[in-house]
């Protein structure tokens, strides 16, 4: 099942996002153990097309208490940088 997970990052946390990008990108790249399988995955940016303002994914999971478990344990939302995270399950009918 295919799941969008759409997590808006606090204002001013663009520092705190920097710090903790590596580690970020390493749990993206670990997102197997968690049952996840990333389809795509890449910041929101603000409208001067290169500001990191959030984190947009569409994953593949067996069910949402996986996806769960993938994006509670990711770095940005362990560290504060995300303040509003949406997860919705997702009818892919196009691409």
């Amino acid at each position: 099942m295919l799941f969008v997970i759409h997590a808006m990052d606090k204002k001013d946390a663009i520092q705190t996002r920097a710090k903790h990008y590596r580690d970020h990108r390493i749990h993206l790249d670990d997102s197997g153990k968690y049952k996840v399988h990333i389809v795509t995955a890449g910041p929101v940016v603000a409208d001067d097309g290169e500001t990191p303002i959030g984190s947009l994914f569409i994953v593949e999971a067996h069910d949402r208490k996986a996806v769960n478990a993938f994006t509670d344990s990711d770095p940005y939302k362990k560290n504060g940088v995300w303040d509003q995270i949406e997860v919705h399950a997702y009818n892919r009918k196009r691409g």
